[in-house]
Order: C-alpha cells, then sequence, then structure tokens
C-alpha cells in the first residue's frame, strides 16, 4: 500500500513538472528583457496611451502587440492604472506557476515597487521593470 501511494505520488510530482504553468514554456530570460528595457519602457508608454485613447485595458497573444512586447510571447498585456501609478502587466504564463513582468510606466513614488498576486515574489530587474513569479 504504502510503495503504491509513492508511486502515484512521484507520477503526479512528475505531471505536474512536465505540464506546470499551464501553457507553454517561458522563453524569455531576465537579460533579454534587460537589453530590451529601453524599447519595452518605450513600447508600454505607447500602449497606455493607446489603452486611455481607446479605453482599453488588456490584450491577449492574437492581438497586434508592439515588437519587443510581441517578441515575449505573452498570455495578456494588462494596462493598470491606480491614482498614483501606471504599470503595464506583461504575464507570460499562468496556472499552477504565474510568470511575467511589470513594467512601470509612471508612479509619484520614486521607490514604487508594484504588486500582483498574494504572496507573490517580485524582483526587480531593471530601472521600472519587475519580474514576477507565483
Amino acid at each position: 500500500m504504502a510503495m503504491k501511494t509513492v508511486a502515484y505520488a512521484l507520477a503526479l510530482f512528475f505531471c505536474l513538472h512536465l505540464f506546470g504553468g499551464c501553457g507553454r514554456p517561458i522563453t524569455t530570460s531576465r537579460d533579454t528583457v534587460i537589453q530590451m528595457h529601453t524599447n519595452l519602457i518605450a513600447e508600454c508608454s505607447l500602449l497606455v496611451e493607446q489603452g486611455v485613447r481607446e479605453g482599453k485595458d488588456v490584450w491577449t497573444s492574437g492581438e497586434t502587440l508592439p515588437p519587443s512586447i510581441r517578441k515575449m510571447e505573452p498570455q495578456y498585456v494588462k494596462l493598470i492604472i491606480t491614482s498614483s501609478s501606471t504599470v503595464i502587466d506583461i504575464q507570460l504564463s499562468g496556472g499552477f506557476e504565474h510568470k511575467g513582468f511589470l513594467v512601470v510606466c509612471s508612479s509619484e513614488d520614486p521607490a514604487f515597487v508594484p504588486s500582483k498576486g498574494r504572496g507573490w515574489r517580485i524582483t526587480r530587474i531593471a530601472d521600472g521593470i519587475f519580474e514576477y513569479t507565483e
């Protein structure tokens, strides 16, 4: 009985590891995002302008996105506007293991760190660019 339980646990672990994230594997590395820093900030600012102009706050993978963002192959891109900040959320994977980037387009607080999910890890990787993982 104990051996059967261990076998099931190992099979479950293997399946979760193999299929975790409910999507394709993440191919965008932190180094790639850092290299794209200038373009990414500019393109996110353009998305903010477009979103405000068109009343749009979510773009999905099938829609036209700026080149640097499209290259990341996101699940979605979301515009988040609050009274003190404007952030673009570029989610690369979801499901069991959410991953993505938060790009701060504007903030009243120069030390602002955006948040995502309850207890998710947020890591600053460049000025105004943060990586998140669940």
